[in-house]
């Protein structure tokens, strides 16, 4: 002990000395107390929070909380959530893009700067006729060898992109299309090119058949026009005293009016035919095939007898056409009708009824010139005529096939046509016949002569 200190003081200090330890080893014992749970506390919100945004903003699940790290879990979650919002709707509009450009006919094809292509949507691998796998990434001109629309999508890369044309497309068959170009731009790199092609090739055809029909109407109804308004004005300026010279005249006319009826009727049978409700409204009912045939010839038996002709019909009774009857004896009445105005005198028209395939088959075969197979093809459009000069003699409109094609059009059938040179021709309107029908017996049809 020191001589200086007290001994009383001595032992005080000497006590104190052991308890300041403790409590030192305690505050110790409670930091680290302290920093481990902490830590402990630290590394679960971090797990938690990691799991968080790893799978919440996927799933939709929330923990309720992060100690320790309240703010920055927040903070991150909201900017996690709000971008993972962002792109699903952004893959939701792609989507929905994607889905549109798939299903629109309108071929669209997506270039780079270089005239590679990046896409093509379905309508532009059918149109064009390339795999927009196979075609991806490699140059246009390599996919697509046609050279008018590589020098139009050329054009528009050396100008400002935008380039609206017509092109025709050496194809099978061939096409005229509508195409559009706009420029494409990608971040980074220059601008591509969107090009657009829209098929026309119908509109077009159509278009020229409707200037095409207005000429021959102007044409067909100008003839008998001017042969009407020719005499009637002769008649007034001129006194024509013989009777026998004005009768000839009256029957001119008369001839030419009803040349001109006849015309007028089967335009309008054609528009009616052609209006887009007329097959739904049109009414259709099972019909004997015989009986429409026997109707039809009776009908036509003088025209026939004027030319020493003979119409010759087999029928089955049992078949039966689903169909509307005036329009069905129409159609057989003009293709024995034209029968009879091309055969020569003395000959003999076939008519014969048979069934195949779900459809009664109404055949009209004649013995006459024939046709040439080049004409084969357009026998049935409007005012086509194999012999114009003939057809307009003999009072055709140039109408009738036409008529006959639409009907078997409306009814859901077809025409066929076959012809020789020398050997006659044979057209056939095929109707579809009536569920009901009984099957063909060979013993039940009858050939009869009138």
């Amino acid at each position: 002990m020191p001589a200086e200190m007290p001994p009383a003081l001595f032992l005080q200090l000497e006590s104190s000395q052991p308890r300041e330890w403790l409590v030192g080893w305690v505050v110790a014992a409670l930091l680290a107390i302290a920093w481990i749970a902490t830590s402990l506390i630290r590394a679960r919100s971090r797990l938690r929070l990691e799991r968080t945004l790893q799978e919440d903003a996927i799933t939709g699940r929330e923990e309720s909380s992060f100690p320790l790290l309240e703010p920055i879990a927040s903070a991150s979650i909201r900017r996690i959530r709000v971008e993972r919002e962002r792109q699903l709707r952004l893959a939701d509009r792609l989507g929905e893009i994607e889905r549109v450009l798939r299903a629109t006919p309108i071929a669209v094809i997506a270039l780079d700067h270089l005239q590679r292509v990046v896409s093509a949507n379905p309508a532009a691998e059918r149109l064009l006729g390339f795999d927009e796998r196979t075609a991806r990434g490699r140059l246009l001109q390599e996919s697509v060898r046609q050279p008018g629309l590589n020098r139009a999508v050329s054009k528009a890369f050396g100008g400002d992109g935008r380039m609206t044309g017509e092109l025709h497309l050496d194809l099978d068959p061939p096409l005229e299309v509508q195409v559009s170009c706009e420029p494409l731009h990608t971040d980074g790199q220059p601008p591509g090119l969107v090009l657009s092609l829209v098929d026309v090739t119908r509109m077009r055809r159509l278009e020229s058949m409707r200037s095409e029909f207005a000429a021959n109407v102007s044409h067909e109804l100008r003839t008998p026009i001017t042969n009407i308004k020719g005499y009637v004005e002769t008649m007034l300026q001129v006194d024509v005293t013989d009777p026998a010279q004005s009768r000839r005249f009256l029957e001119i006319v008369h001839r030419n009016t009803v040349r001109l009826s006849g015309i007028v009727e089967d335009i309008l049978t054609l528009a009616f035919l052609e209006e887009p409700e007329a097959k739904q409204t049109l009414v259709k009912l099972p019909l004997d095939a015989e009986e429409v045939v026997r109707q039809v010839i009776e009908d036509l038996g003088s025209v026939a007898s004027a030319k020493k002709m003979t119409l010759i019909a087999n029928a089955d009774i049992s078949m039966r056409i689903l169909g509307n009857r005036s329009l069905v004896e129409q159609a057989l009445a003009n293709l024995i009708s034209n029968a009879i105005k091309y055969s020569s005198e003395g000959t003999s028209i076939d008519v014969c009824v048979s069934s195949e395939d779900g459809f009664i088959r109404l055949a009209v075969a004649d013995s006459g010139p024939g046709i040439s197979p080049k004409h084969l093809p357009r026998i049935f459009e409007r005012f086509y005529r194999v012999d114009k000069a003939r057809a307009r003699t003999q009072g055709g409109t140039g109408l009738g096939l036409a008529i006959v094609k639409h009907i078997a059009t409306i009814h859901g059938g077809k025409v066929e046509v076959t012809s020789r040179i020398g050997e006659g021709s044979r057209f056939s309107l095929l109707l579809p016949a009536t569920s009901a029908m009984v099957d063909s017996n060979p013993e039940r049809v009858q050939k009869q002569t009138y």
